[in-house]
């Protein structure tokens, strides 16, 4: 007999419980940053009048920090603890409770990775840098929006084959049937893959990929209007234009 499987379908999952190391070494680099730097990278951030995407907060970083390996630090520690906080719906003074507590451990004082007087250097740093900024709201409002319709697509396949036509006898192959599937397999609300099939015919086929012109020229001229307009494009993935699924 067979092992019993449990199957568990749209579990909601957190934050990860707890602070990694990983957080912590990036949020040690805010001392490696003079603190007039850091309260003028605040300013601007809060200041900032798009979106934050990670293209937009690297360049505002770089505005700032000279040093590549800090301004790489220091995007992961605003990208990944915004998204913790959202996701946690917790607030930076909570944040900064966790990591005292992750501190007061001491199995993670024997890592050396940050010491109680450093901690104590860091509070103020990490509430001028880490704080709930405009920008960030517009890109997690935006994320959201481009994700509130329908189910994302994982995948799509236009698969051709060929179909034999046998003889009565099933001994000579009389003919044969250009076959075409299009396969599709999305993301669930659930996060599982969905697939859907569908036989084309060749006409069908000729149609879809006018269909899919059509579809590149309008949003073509939808992207131009609104640059026309000074109205902003977010980068979100219902925005991005690759083609590597």
């Amino acid at each position: 007999m067979a092992d019993p499987v449990l199957y568990i379908r749209g579990f909601p999952l957190g934050a990860e419980p707890g602070i990694p190391d990983g957080l912590i070494r990036d949020a040690r680099r805010l001392l490696d940053v003079e603190a007039c730097e850091i309260e003028a990278l605040s300013d601007h951030l809060e200041t900032f009048a798009g979106f934050l995407d990670r293209r937009e907060l690297e360049e505002v970083l770089g505005s700032h920090i000279g040093d590549p390996k800090i301004r790489d630090a220091l995007g992961r520690l605003i990208v990944n603890v915004d998204h913790r906080l959202r996701i946690a719906d917790q607030s930076v003074e909570q944040l900064l409770q966790q990591m005292e507590a992750w501190l007061a451990h001491e199995e993670n004082q024997k890592k050396g990775l940050l010491s109680q007087n450093e901690f104590e250097q860091l509070k103020p740093r990490l509430a001028l840098v880490l704080r709930r900024f405009p920008g960030l709201d517009r890109q997690a409002k935006a994320e959201r929006l481009s994700e509130a319709t329908g189910l994302p697509l994982q995948k799509i396949e236009i698969i051709c084959d060929l179909r034999p036509v046998f003889d009565k006898d099933r001994d000579h192959v009389e003919g044969m049937i250009p076959y075409t599937t299009l396969r599709i397999v999305c993301t669930g609300v659930d996060g599982l893959p969905v697939l859907f099939e569908a036989t084309l015919t060749q006409g069908d086929v000729t149609q879809l990929a006018k269909a899919s012109a059509d579809a590149t020229k309008k949003l073509a001229n939808l992207r131009e209007l609104l640059r026309q307009k000074q109205v902003a494009v977010p980068s979100v993935e219902m925005t991005k234009e690759d083609t590597d699924k």
